[in-house]
Parts: structure tokens; C-alpha cells; sequence
């Protein structure tokens, strides 16, 4: 992944000043994420989810994006440059995982929203098994992370509410414990995953 440092802070700058003056951002437990390799693994309400997740993070954080979003001429080198990972979140292929597998070998940042998709009601959607096996893979810390306001500020399918306040949550890291043998102990860790962001709230 070759990702700008200076493109990517400054997007993060421009971000968190959006999110302040606009929703009033705070954050709780931002400044104590481990270092090393991480997976941010926050609830997913809004478009807005990603950079209310990441403008609070003081280090390159890496996000996947669908992957339509990186035509050319401008999709196509700025996405990759602020770490955007390109995923068809239809038919995952191999190339995908390699990145994310990649980021986390170089001791990186990756957030992964474990519910896959936007909450159409606000509620907790059921996590899918990916966020456990990219974990237990990788043998990488989870940080359960709980975005609240971001569904008032911009609904899926709604329009923009502005100035309606964001607070965005950061719990304690969680490890997948035991050997993993199937599809079910991974979902099995993705629900301990959710839970603990439900706890946040």
C-alpha cells in the first residue's frame, strides 16, 4: 500500500475540523490505543462512520472501500494514497485480504467494520465472520469502537444534518483466544466484538 503520509494527515486535519465545527466531535480513549498492528472495529451508522473513526487517531489508518469508488482519473490515486483498501463487497477476492494482511504485517492501522454495511434503523446489525478471521490470522488486538450521532448527522438514504453532535468511543483492545478450527469460532469472536461495542454505548 503506498500511502502519502501528507495526504493522509491532511485529509485527517480537514476531517476533524469538519467533524468540530460541524458536530461538535469528541472522543474518549483515542489517545490510549496500543501501539503496534490494530484493528479498529467501530459500529457503522453513516457514511460519516470512517473519518469520525479515524481524524481522532493521530497515526495512518487504513479503510476499506468499495471498490467502484476508485475509478480514474481521481479515484484511482488519491483513495490509495489516504489508505484506502479497494474490496467488491460481493465477490471478496484474494487481493483484498492480501492488503489487509499486509497492513497488519507492517504493524498498521486497519478499521474494519464488523456488521459489513450501514444499519438501515440505528440498531446493531449481526456481525459477519471476516473481522475474527482477519484477527486470529493475524494475531492482532481488536479495539471495539462506538460511534454515536453519526446516523442523526447523515442517515443511510438520508441528507446531511448539520450540527447535530458526534462522540466517538474507543474500548479496550480484545485478542482471539484458542485455535480457531471453522467459519464458527471466527463468528463467534465477531460477537464478542459486537457486544463489547454495545457495552461502549
Amino acid at each position: 500500500m503506498k500511502v502519502c503520509p501528507i495526504w493522509f494527515h491532511c485529509c485527517r486535519i480537514l476531517s476533524y475540523s469538519f467533524f468540530r465545527h460541524f458536530h461538535s466531535i469528541r472522543s474518549e480513549g483515542a489517545d490510549s490505543l496500543p501501539p503496534g498492528p490494530l484493528i479498529l472495529a467501530p459500529n457503522h451508522a453513516s457514511f460519516f462512520d470512517p473519518p469520525a473513526v479515524g481524524c481522532n487517531v493521530r497515526r495512518v489508518t487504513y479503510y476499506l472501500a468499495r471498490h467502484t469508488l476508485f475509478a480514474p482519473p481521481i479515484g484511482s490515486w488519491l483513495l490509495p494514497s489516504i489508505g484506502s483498501i479497494p474490496v467488491n463487497q460481493n465477490s471478496p477476492g484474494p487481493s483484498s485480504l492480501k492488503n489487509i494482511f499486509e497492513v497488519l504485517k507492517q504493524k498498521g492501522t486497519l478499521v474494519l467494520f464488523p456488521e459489513g454495511q450501514r444499519t438501515f434503523d440505528g440498531n446493531l446489525r449481526k456481525a459477519e465472520p471476516g473481522v475474527g478471521l482477519i484477527a486470529a490470522r493475524t494475531n492482532t488486538p481488536v479495539v471495539p469502537v462506538h460511534i454515536i450521532g453519526s446516523r442523526d448527522a447523515l442517515p443511510r438514504g438520508g441528507g446531511w444534518h448539520p450540527f447535530r453532535p458526534i462522540r466517538v468511543i474507543y474500548g479496550k483492545p480484545l485478542r482471539f483466544s484458542g485455535d480457531p478450527k471453522n467459519r464458527d469460532d471466527y463468528q463467534k469472536f465477531a460477537d464478542e466484538i459486537m457486544l463489547a461495542i454495545s457495552n461502549l454505548k
